[in-house]
């Protein structure tokens, strides 16, 4: 099975990998021929951002293992691939939960301390001084040679690309060597290129997979700035600097002869910033997620799926640019988008399935979970009343399909925080809303209004033409009834788990479930099915 390696470096990095575990999640079909090895870059140790996306991706893996692992039924392709958390998370020797070990030495946490600047002397000491001509040498804790890189570079990329110089020679580094197959296998590395981590990293990162294969296929997804944090008196980063920065940063990649190594590029950005609570990194470095980073996954699973001999190999997107064409666009901020938004790519292949990842978490987490489904077919068939309605602390914690649904219970709290993040409409000035917030889902509401939409569908300020790769088309997502309920999605579940005879899940003769069939997939297999039909019913179209 082809691999596709993900480097996600610093915050912007992880929060796009966040955005990315989500479609993974979803069965975003692009990715589900693929075994990903998410690898995480960030020299800010305790970076919460990095927690939080590491806690996803066990999440993942914890579901994905719990109803594939023992998945020894062989049936049609489609069952066994176009399924919820059916891409398989792989991990490189040598990290630690997809975790890079990349982090300050002991006792050298400042970029003095890492290039040895003190301990210049004798046939060293021209380099001290050449070092002096270069850097502020006073003792302010503001200044390069001072910096605390223990939360990362802070913005500045000519430090950072002296501690990466040396990440190709690590042996986690050579790891990956060894697993990347040129020829069926893809490389995705993710970073902003207005700070200090992702604008180092990216280009270390892409000469070093050049340097061991030239014709790799891979894909640079530079981040523009598109968050900017709140003005702070003396702090190390000023989102004044941030488009500067960007440019420079562009401007090397291009002269460096960077951009001739990348196979595909991708830019994406948001030239009217969401501002965010001053942050340097952290423990208290958690920001909301972004639809730029939603996005910057999207651009992920269109490299994965583009032909290899299309000639075109850079796309960009900028909100404002891409969204509204008027002359006043610039002046807009706070601005609402919804599924209907998105061109009918998108729509077929990306929304369609979070539309059904939402219906399928929607019913488990208020029919399963709460055993309010108790008593049906499938119930008894599958023994659900050992599985459902425990957290991770239960006891007797054996039960393959009990771990299923606890994996799931807990995704599916990390699954609604992420939708309302995106949707963040502000919370006073302490923390503004997002300048372009994404409504996708609202799981609290019945299944038939599950899909936000705006609150008034000519409504221009609301409504805008989305175009991802293409201008967008009139919406196909449209209901004046309601097609699904309560009842229609657990009697889906009954009629999934039987109606397949010969070829299906259920030995009629029997009155079980086939040998071979174990009950954790077999829960997932009807769950996904179940919501296929239900966003069958709510939309009136097939993907």
């Amino acid at each position: 099975m082809p691999k596709l390696f993900v480097f996600a470096i610093g915050g912007t990095g992880e929060r796009v990998m966040r955005s990315l575990t989500m479609m993974l999640a979803a069965g975003v079909n692009a990715f589900n021929k693929y075994e990903v090895y998410p690898i995480i870059i960030d020299y800010d140790e305790k970076n919460a951002d990095k927690d939080r996306t590491v806690e996803l991706l066990r999440n993942y893996a914890a579901v994905h293992n719990a109803a594939f692992d023992r998945q020894g039924w062989v049936g049609e392709d489609k069952v066994k691939t176009e399924q919820f958390f059916s891409a398989k998370l792989r991990q490189l020797p040598g990290l630690d939960n997809y975790v890079f070990p990349y982090k300050p030495e002991d006792g050298k946490k400042q970029f003095k301390e890492h290039i040895g600047f003190e301990d210049l002397s004798g046939e060293n000491i021209m380099t001290k001084e050449l070092l002096a001509s270069l850097y502020d040498t006073s003792d302010r804790p503001d200044t390069e040679l001072n910096l605390d890189m223990t939360v990362g570079f802070k913005g500045n990329p000519n430090i950072g690309s002296v501690v990466f110089n040396k990440i190709a020679e690590s042996p986690e580094f050579r790891a990956f060597k060894s697993a990347f197959q040129p020829a069926t296998d893809r490389v995705v590395v993710i970073g902003s290129i207005f700070g200090g981590t992702g604008a180092s990293g990216i280009p270390e990162i892409v000469k070093a997979i050049h340097a061991m294969n030239k014709g790799a296929k891979v894909a640079a997804l530079l981040v523009l700035p598109y968050f900017a944090p709140a003005e702070t008196r003396g702090g190390a980063i000023q989102a004044s600097r941030f488009n500067a920065k960007s440019k420079a940063a562009l401007t090397y990649y291009k002269s460096s002869g960077l951009m001739d190594m990348i196979t595909d590029i991708y830019c994406v950005g948001d030239p009217i910033p969401t501002v965010m609570p001053y942050s340097e990194g952290g423990a208290d470095q958690m920001n909301n997620a972004n639809i730029v980073e939603f996005i910057a996954a999207a651009m992920i699973e269109h490299f994965c799926t583009r032909a290899d001999n299309d000639t075109k190999n850079e796309f960009k997107f900028s909100l404002d640019a891409d969204i509204w064409e008027d002359e006043d666009a610039v002046e807009r901020s706070a601005k609402r988008l919804f599924i209907e938004d998105f061109d009918t790519y998108s729509k077929e292949n990306i929304m369609s399935a979070f539309i059904e990842f939402s219906l399928a978490l929607k019913l488990f987490h208020e029919q399963i979970q709460t055993k309010k489904a108790k008593g049906k077919d499938f119930w008894n068939l599958l023994d659900m009343d050992e599985a459902a309605g425990f957290d991770k602390e239960s006891e007797n914690r054996k039960n393959r399909l009990r771990d299923y649904c606890v994996a799931l219970d807990s995704f599916y709290a990390k699954y609604v925080d992420w939708l309302k993040e995106l949707d963040f409409e502000g919370d006073g000035d302490a923390k503004p809303a997002n300048s372009h917030r994404l409504a996708l889902t609202n799981l609290s509401n019945r299944y038939s209004d599950i899909i936000v939409k705006p609150a008034n569908d000519g409504d221009e300020e609301e409504a805008g033409a989305f175009a991802k790769f293409g201008k967008a088309v009139s919406s196909v997502f449209s209901s004046d009834k309601e097609p699904v309920t309560d009842d229609t999605m657990v009697t889906s579940l009954n009629v999934e788990i039987k109606d397949k005879g010969d070829t299906g899940h259920y030995d009629t003769k029997k009155n079980a479930i086939r040998v071979g069939h174990n009950p954790e997939f077999v829960f997932a297999d009807i769950l996904h099915k179940a919501a296929v039909t239900a966003r069958e019913d709510l939309l009136k179209t097939k993907r």
